[in-house]
């Protein structure tokens, strides 16, 4: 595509649209977390048993999800996956009091807020790459970012304070899919709003380019490389947001002794500052890497594992210090820009109308690391009684994508087109 593009003022609208969309993916998943154990009562059910089937399956189906959204909204675009993901979000938390004590029902319901967060967080190459111009993808990928943690904090806290006020759990999931009915509202505006200028000018394609683009770009050791780093974020991340609230908190030999509330702090502290990696990414990457993706996934890599300096006393002391805090941070920091930098580069190194494919690919595979975190750091747990050589483990992992990472580069066969397009974008990108 060389043709001169002008990109309207309401991809605004849409950087919206994203965000509100991944806020309230993030608040239905997470809300039964800090409430697992009235849910485990009310379904009279084991603690273990209902936290694997309320949340860790949800995790299967965002992956499934994923790769089935990269595919899909290739074909019918951003608005019409979002319209129908809002749906579908919305069921599985509104359908929850009418299914009762029935352990089955839940489970279906979980599933398919799994299957609708998996194309909400895939689509964000895509979404890119038919709304903004090319220097300002990178910018946007971290908005995805920032709003997954936001929901998160959104959660953590609204849960709870709800559950207070309705004695409830079904009724508390019931408020919580209050922002996935906004996102309903703004995603069928985008459907009945003005066309992306990408998909405009792929109305004029030959329609057989899509596929045979992907086909190109499955041969391209490149793409495989992207499954590759979103699957070793993701292992650090949910990894790590798995380990901190325990290790924080229970006492020595297992964890350090902090008690829930400050492991709750610490907790929030570092989300907080996973959201501003995230959302930095793009600036980071254009103004201090010089739009180097290799040197910043490098980074973004090595500085994650400094996590490891939690496990000396030295660092955490008898309670929280500036020490403690500064390795936090920087670990959260660096960890948030990750997966937004993976997905920035996708959307402005490959054919826009194989975004959608290629993201949904490298995200929904990649998801599954954070499966595999959570499992080789629980089993640590287990076999040895501290979280020592779990800790270990997130230090292992981003030391191999640090190493891993020098291998990034362009997708040769795509980059003299890119190169073209790019040359080619017009004022209306301001």
């Amino acid at each position: 595509m060389n043709s001169t593009i002008q990109y309207p003022r309401f991809r605004w609208f849409a950087l919206i649209t994203m965000v509100v969309g991944v806020v309230a993916q993030s608040i239905i998943m997470i809300a039964p977390a800090p409430l697992i154990g009235e849910v485990a009562k009310y379904l009279g059910r084991e603690l273990g048993m209902v936290t694997f089937t309320v949340m860790g399956l949800w995790t299967v189906t965002v992956c499934l999800g994923g790769i089935a959204g990269g595919a899909i909204v290739d074909k019918v675009g951003v608005a019409k996956v979002y319209f129908v993901c809002s749906i579908f979000l919305i069921v599985s938390a509104v359908f929850i009091p009418f299914a009762g004590k029935n352990l089955g029902a839940i489970i279906l319901l979980r599933l398919i807020g799994g299957a609708a967060t998996g194309p909400i967080l895939t689509t964000i190459s895509r979404l890119t790459a038919e709304w903004f111009p090319s220097e300002q993808r990178p910018i946007i990928t971290g908005f995805q970012g920032m709003a997954f943690a936001l929901g998160v904090l959104i959660g953590f806290g609204l849960a709870p304070a709800v559950y207070t006020s309705t004695e409830s759990w079904p009724m508390t999931m019931v408020y919580m899919a209050v922002p996935a009915g906004i996102f309903l509202i703004l995603s069928l505006v985008m459907v009945f709003g003005p066309k992306a200028p990408e998909v405009i000018l792929e109305e004029h394609e030959d329609r057989q380019a899509g596929d045979r683009d992907f086909k190109l770009a499955l041969k391209d050791p490149v793409i495989y490389l992207m499954v590759a780093y979103v699957f070793l974020f993701n292992w650090l991340t949910q990894a790590v947001n798995d380990l901190t609230p325990g290790y924080f908190a229970l006492a020595a030999p297992v964890g350090v002794g902090f008690g829930i509330t400050v492991a709750g702090q610490l907790m929030m502290m570092f989300l907080a500052m996973y959201m501003i990696g995230s959302l930095v990414s793009g600036w980071l990457n254009r103004y201090v890497y010089r739009r180097s993706t290799r040197l910043q996934v490098m980074f973004a890599f090595i500085l994650s594992g400094i996590y490891f300096f939690v496990k000396f006393s030295g660092v955490t002391g008898s309670g929280p210090n500036p020490l403690l805090l500064v390795i936090m941070a920087i670990t959260a920091f660096f960890m948030g820009q990750g997966i937004p930098t993976i997905m920035g580069f996708i959307a402005k190194n490959y054919p826009e109308h194989i975004t959608g494919r290629v993201g949904g690919m490298s995200m929904g595979l990649g998801l599954i690391g954070g499966v595999v975190g959570i499992g080789f750091g629980s089993s640590a747990l287990t076999k040895t009684g501290t979280y020592h050589a779990s800790i270990l483990i997130v230090t292992i992992v981003a030391v191999i994508g640090f190493v891993v990472a020098w291998w990034l580069r362009k997708p040769g066969i795509f980059e003299q087109s890119m190169s073209d397009e790019q040359a080619g974008e017009g004022p209306g990108s301001a």
